[in-house]
This record gives structure tokens, sequence and C-alpha cells, in this order.
């Protein structure tokens, strides 16, 4: 009965550890099965709500993806999510209710860097591969031997895509497929250390063949140590964004990520800087810049979510240049997303734009609320047996309360699931625990105390 008490003492800290979750929730991107309504949002440290502007919005938790929490995730068009991890990838075929490692695969046993998905064939991803090597038992480094990695099957197998296989001691850091054009493939990359020389890569054949360009941009004499694609105009799939990071220092001498927007309308042989900022550290302790780029092309518009708000320019094509100036009042975005003439934007949860998803009906001038993580009913409706069905029950007792959720003394959301805004709205509970876990804690005592005592009788 000792061990019962000391068991029970234990889970009545719970609150305190479950408080460590893993800090503020910041929506990352918008993904959408086959251009459809439904909005699956990855969240930095919590998982991937699933809903539509109208809500109801339920959560997939991350525990049961992978604990790869800087992991990419894609959703295809016939459903499939691939999610990368600390080593490989994981793949659902289930919606979202059961995650599986690609464990047979040469890439399950490299670090994975991002993950892009077939714009018309379900069954088709690519995924990149970054890996610095490994060391021996003496200490010496073995390298990686990095590729384009192709699957056909969801996953099943990959290959190598040949027009880079020459490449493979380079660090591939990023891809992107046109929407308008699958066999159209823009991949990023560089060396890992100094000189990093960055190159972007661009196949017009589904990767059989690659032109190679490097990447002449520099801030302060330095080159990009990182570059990914951000976008590709669905217009034309020869205009392509880029995202570029370069280290340098701040101030007072501390290390600082200046980040620059480059836009090619020559399929990535040249790029024009359109705006440069210094990242900024956020409340979940990851830094934020330049972040997302959408083509609003009803509108002729290329919109750019930043750490310093959502900025437009007005851009009806192939234009040498676009000029950049703020477009809404939103003091942050991690994200821009158009839609059905609708343009959504990933912002901030809390003061002072109150909405972690935002929708624009005048082309991105006002933005008003369609999520706030308040609003949220609970777990995805997953089958019994499976991972998320099972699991994720117990983790939105456990950290709802975090998302200003109110529970009851049974640890059931108040209001039908559907918590009461109470204050400014802000759902500021992010720093405390409902009663639902007292509730939570008092269950495994009880269940505890008959597992010690059958054991008692036993023995």
């Amino acid at each position: 009965m000792k061990r019962l008490a000391l068991t029970c003492a234990l889970i009545s800290l719970l609150p305190r550890f479950a408080e460590a979750h893993g800090g503020l929730p910041i929506t990352q991107k918008i993904l959408r099965q086959s251009g459809g309504d439904t909005m699956y949002i990855p969240v930095v440290f919590w998982g991937v709500w699933v809903g539509g502007p109208s809500g109801p919005w339920h959560w997939i938790c991350e525990e049961e993806i992978n604990p790869d929490r800087g992991r990419h995730i894609e959703l295809s068009t016939d459903g499939t999510f691939y999610a990368t991890d600390l080593r490989g990838m994981e793949v659902s075929t289930d919606h979202g209710c059961t995650w599986t490692p690609i464990a047979s695969n040469e890439p399950a046993h490299l670090h994975l860097t991002d993950v892009a998905v077939d714009p018309v064939d379900g069954a088709t991803a690519y995924v990149t591969s970054g890996d610095s090597g490994s060391t021996d038992g003496d200490g010496a480094l073995a390298p990686a031997s990095n590729a384009l990695f192709i699957t056909h099957d969801r996953g099943q197998t990959f290959q190598r895509a040949a027009g880079l296989a020459a490449l493979d001691a380079r660090l591939f850091l990023g891809v992107k497929i046109s929407p308008s054009d699958a066999r159209q493939i823009y991949v990023t990359s560089t060396t890992g250390q100094l000189p990093f020389a960055p190159m972007v890569h661009h196949s017009t054949d589904g990767g059989a063949t690659f032109s190679s360009s490097p990447v002449s941009f520099t801030i302060a004499g330095q080159a990009p140590y990182s570059l990914d694609v951000l976008a590709i105009d669905p217009r034309d799939p020869t205009v392509v964004y880029l995202r570029v990071l370069v280290a340098g220092l701040d101030a007072d001498g501390g290390p600082l990520t200046h980040e620059a927007l480059l836009r090619s309308i020559d399929g990535g042989a040249t790029f024009a800087s359109l705006y440069q900022l210094d990242a900024v550290p956020s409340p979940s302790g990851l830094s934020r810049g330049i972040d997302g780029v959408a083509i609003d092309v009803p509108r002729g518009r290329v919109l750019v979510a930043t750490a310093a708000g959502l900025f437009a320019a007005d851009d009806a094509g192939r234009a040498p240049t676009v000029t950049l100036a703020p477009s809404s009042t939103l003091s942050q975005a991690q994200c821009v997303d158009v839609h059905g003439g609708t343009v959504f934007a990933c912002s901030t949860n809390y003061t002072p734009d109150f909405m972690a998803i935002g929708a624009s009906t005048d082309g991105a001038k006002s933005f008003s609320k369609i999520l706030q993580f308040v609003d949220t009913v609970g777990p995805v409706n997953c089958p019994a047996g499976t991972p998320v069905g099972d699991q994720c029950p117990f983790y939105w007792q456990m950290y709802g309360s975090q998302l200003g959720i109110t529970f009851d003394d049974a640890g059931v959301a108040t209001d039908g699931g559907k918590p009461p805004m109470t204050g400014n709205g802000c759902g500021c509970g992010i720093a405390s625990r409902g009663a639902g876990m007292l509730g939570v804690g008092l269950l495994l005592c009880a269940l505890l105390f008959v597992y010690v005592t059958r054991r008692r009788r036993v023995d």
C-alpha cells in the first residue's frame, strides 16, 4: 500500500508536468484534401486541428503521430498523411487515426527534411533527406548518402530520383511540386558546412533529370545556410518563391538569423530579392520570419505571411518584380492560403489578434476568426482500436484546459464539449490546469488500487 500511496502522490503532481506539453500552440499551415473545404492545421508542439470555416474543430494529438515536434506534414489528394520524423517518416492512410513508420524503407534510416505530395496522384509523394551522417565506435564520421526519394504506393516502397543521384553528398533541404504541373519539381540543397554553396535544382520531367543553379544571394557577404521553396505560381511553374536563411549577429553580438524572400521568373536560374526580415523568437521558443507565400489568382496578387504581419503585392503574372506592402492589421502570420475567393491566414491565438486561423473575403484587408483553440470540441472521432481513437481522449483531458477549455469534476468538457468564452476570449488557460486533471488522477488511483488489491490476493 505504500507503493500505491506514493503513486497517487505522483499522480497528484500531473498538472505540473502536463503544463510542459510544449508551449503556446502556433498554427503552421493549412492543408486540404483535393481542394476541399475541410482544413487540416498542423500546430507546433500540439498536433493537427481538423475543421471547416464554420466548425466544429477537432484535434489529432501529436503523441500518436511521432516524437518530432519539427515535423513536416503533407496531405495527398486521396487523404494520405505524411509526417517526417527524427529519422524516417510516418504515414497515415485512415484519416489520421493510425500513423505507421516506413520502417522497411531506405529513407527510414535518414533524417528527412521535407515532404511534398503529387497534386493529382494521391499515391505519389516526394521526400528529401538532409542527413549529416553518423559516427562509428571510434568517433569517425560516416557520411550519409542523401537523395530525393519518391514513393508511388503511399510509402510502402521508395526509390531515389535519378536526376540527383550524383549529388548524394549534399544536404537536400526542401522539395516543392508545381500545383499545375506535377512534372515540375524544385529541390533545394547546401553542403551543410562553410562554404554552404546553396543551390536550387529544377526538374521538368518528374525527377528523371534536374538542372542545378547556384544561389548567389548574400547578406553582409554571407551565403545562406538554409533555403527552401515556399511557393510555385499556379499560373506559371517557372515563377518560384524562395526563402533563404543567413546567419548573423544582433546588436549585442548574439546569434541572429536574417531571412529573405527571393523570386525567380526563369525556373530558378536567377533570383531577385523582394523582402528581408530578421527572424524573431516566439513564446514557444521557435523563431519566426518569412513563413508562407500564396498566389491569389482571381485578384492577381501575391500574399506573403511574415512575423511582421501579412504583406501583398499586385502580380498579374511574370512581372520582372513586385512591390510588397502591409495588407492587413494582423500582427503576425505564419501561413496564408487562398480558397474559393477567401483568404485564410494563420495568426496568433492570443493578443492582439485572437485568431489561430482567420478568414478574409475582401482580399486580405480584414480578417475574422474562424478558429480559436478554446472553440475545440475535442479529439477527432476515430474508431476504437486505433491509436488516436484510444489515446487522444486521454491526452485531451490532460491538456485541454491549457487551451482555456473548462472541464467538470468528471473530466468532461462543459457546455456539451464546447467551452464558453470567458474574459476577452484569449484562452489564456495555457498555464493553468482544470478540474479535469483531478478527475483523471483519481481515476488512475482507483484503477491502481484495484490492480494492487488483486495482486495481493493472487500473491
